[in-house]
C-alpha cells in the first residue's frame, strides 16, 4: 500500500478548466477554475444579474 504522502506528491498538477494554468492549491481541493477565472467568472455573473433590471 503507497503511503498518503507519497501518492499525494505523485499527482499531476491540477489545471484550471477554464484557461489551462497549473492551478497551486492543494490537489485534493474541489476548485475547478484558477482564482483569475473564478474572479471573472464572479463578476460576469454579478453584472448579468443587475444588468437584467
Amino acid at each position: 500500500m503507497t503511503p498518503i504522502a507519497t501518492f499525494f506528491r505523485n499527482l499531476e498538477a491540477k489545471c484550471c478548466t477554464v484557461c489551462g494554468q497549473a492551478m497551486t492549491e492543494q490537489a485534493e481541493s474541489y476548485m475547478t477554475e484558477c482564482f483569475d477565472c473564478q474572479e471573472k467568472i464572479a463578476k460576469d455573473a454579478y453584472l448579468r444579474h443587475y444588468n437584467k433590471r
